[in-house]
């Protein structure tokens, strides 16, 4: 009996074999093609970033949290190109001073302290009476405060920073500022007599008593009680003296015998009144050694990290 093959002839085989793999591919093809249509503006935005249809249909609150997220991830320069869209498109938006405050913040975290100003002034000049007019306040003297030099040096930054925090803490004092603008206002006042008694000593030394008596006047009469007024007092006594002021220099002497008799500079100015120096209260603490120095530098390190922080919305 004959021997029947069964199996399909090989060209059937490979026939449908082959027709099989074309349907596969063009099915894997369709769900490709559909995934990229579906996701395209999603690639697109990927590797390009927004698409200029997406880009210009943003609204003036999605331009300002998206601004808002890059000030938290430190992405100040896309931060301010979204502030500047929403000024540019949305001129009569709501959330304009804002931006415009938002877009100061992230300048001042980037301690670009100039155009800082220039954009908290700018806000101050176009809202000022803005509920959050406070913050302007704080950070434009805190712009000036971050770039004053040392106290031998000039001052003009410094005295520019009081005026701002002198401003808050008269005009806004229940403003969330107001604590820490109070401590930058001491510094800065202490700063500026500090300026004041290095210049009046220069002149003192060099002979030139009535110009040293000018700059200890005017230590005494705008930054009194900043820590200075005892060595400030006794040079303005001796001073005096030297031009022949008897009256005006005892009188100096008097005050540092009676104020402050526990300073240093007491038993001279004892010794010029020809009395007997008492010492009462509590000795006067010394000014900052190079321990007390490095703490404030590293405090003032630390500061500017919380500002950094609380820069976030995150966190606010």
């Amino acid at each position: 009996m004959p021997i029947v093959n069964l199996a399909p002839p090989p060209s059937i085989s490979m026939t449908s074999l082959s027709i099989r793999l074309r349907c596969l591919t063009r099915g894997w093809l369709l769900l490709v093609g559909l995934s990229l249509l579906l996701q395209g503006c999603g690639i697109y935005e990927y590797f390009y970033g927004r698409s200029p249809q997406r880009e210009s249909q943003r609204s003036d609150q999605d331009l300002l949290r998206s601004a808002e997220v890059a000030v938290e991830r430190r992405r100040y320069e896309e931060a301010r190109k979204d502030l500047q869209r929403l000024m540019n498109q949305y001129p009569e938006s709501d959330l304009l001073a804002v931006a415009r405050l938002t877009s100061a913040k992230a300048l001042y975290l980037e301690k670009k302290f100039d155009e800082a100003r220039a954009e908290y002034q700018r806000f101050l000049d176009l809202h000022p009476q803005h509920e959050r007019a406070d913050e302007a306040h704080y950070y434009l003297g805190m712009s000036y405060f971050r770039q004053a030099d040392s106290s031998d040096r000039d001052q003009t930054f410094t005295r520019k920073a009081l005026e701002e925090f002198d401003l808050l803490l008269s005009q806004m004092p229940d403003s969330q500022y107001a604590p820490d603008a109070l401590e930058r206002r001491n510094l800065a006042r202490r700063k500026l007599a500090e300026k004041e008694l290095y210049v009046g000593t220069f002149y003192f030394t060099r002979g030139n008593y009535a110009a040293a008596v000018g700059r200890f006047n005017n230590l005494l009469a705008q930054y009194g009680r900043a820590g200075f007024d005892d060595q400030a007092l006794y040079l303005l006594g001796e001073s005096l003296w030297q031009l022949e002021q008897k009256d005006e220099a005892r009188a100096a002497f008097q005050r540092v015998v009676q104020s402050y008799s526990q300073s240093e500079w007491a038993a001279a100015a004892a010794a010029r009144l020809g009395v007997t120096l008492v010492r009462t209260g509590p000795p006067k603490p010394k000014g900052p050694g190079a321990v007390d120095r490095l703490w404030q530098g590293m405090k003032e390190t630390w500061d500017e990290l919380a500002d950094t922080v609380k820069g976030y919305q995150v966190f606010r």
